[in-house]
């Protein structure tokens, strides 16, 4: 990639030479107009103008939203008013929410999970011990979705006799995150994105049974600026 500055207006101007083999993982053949085409990305600059970020996808089509890029560039969290909350007991609850309330084509959006842990108690981490089920998302399948990794913060060290190593465990409240790329064509139609979390809460002395909890987080379709969504099935 090649990079050019205009210091006058403070914006960068990127080319990217995209490789056949670029073009063949999304199904696409050789053509010369996918050579030195324009790539649209973020760098993200400290206040003395170092770069600490740069944000490029794989395909040229795919971009963050607004409220998103924020949120991953400066930690700046924006809960929805419409958030979904969902619990399967006391000791675990957890709510969800979209950075943004509709999707266009290619864009993607970031699904935030938050699960509040009851106070004594702790959720599994990355890694888990043999026979834990460590806290997790899951996104039902939906046409031309593409489900990123989920983040979540570090969990810390708990260490109890019998385990030498000790454990990786969640407390209080902690939030995960999953990028959504609506990668099917315009006229997809709004949907119902189904999340399930799972988890295993522990106290001091003892485990519950593995358990799980389902939210449903809503998304409408939108266009693309300046144009008009085509009718479904065209």
């Amino acid at each position: 990639m090649s990079c050019s500055r205009e210091y006058l207006t403070r914006e960068f101007f990127c080319r990217r030479t995209l490789p056949n083999a670029f073009g063949a993982a999304y199904g696409i053949k050789p053509n010369a107009r996918h050579v030195n085409l324009p790539y649209p990305g973020v760098f993200v600059l400290d206040r003395d103008g170092v770069v600490t970020q740069k944000r490029f996808y794989e395909s040229y089509r795919e971009r963050d939203t607004g409220p998103g890029l924020i949120a991953q560039t400066l930690g700046i969290v924006t809960e929805s008013s419409a958030r979904v909350v969902a619990t399967n007991g006391p000791v675990v609850t957890a709510r969800a929410w979209l950075d943004s309330p509709t999707y266009v084509f290619f864009q993607r959006v970031v699904l935030t999970v938050e699960v509040s842990i009851a106070p004594g108690f702790h959720v599994y981490g990355q890694p888990a011990g043999d026979g834990l089920t460590p806290l997790s998302i899951e996104i039902d399948a939906i046409d031309g979705l593409e489900v990123g990794p989920a983040r979540w913060p570090s969990p810390r060290r708990f260490t109890r006799p019998g385990f030498n190593d000790g454990l990786w465990v969640h407390e209080g409240i902690v939030r995960g995150t999953v990028p959504l790329t609506f990668a099917a064509a315009p006229s997809g139609g709004d949907h119902v994105v189904g999340v399930t979390v799972r988890y295993q809460a522990c106290d001091e002395t003892s485990c519950l049974v593995p358990s799980s909890v389902q939210l449903q987080v809503s998304v409408r379709e939108a266009a693309l600026v300046g144009r008009s969504l085509p009718p479904p099935g065209a």
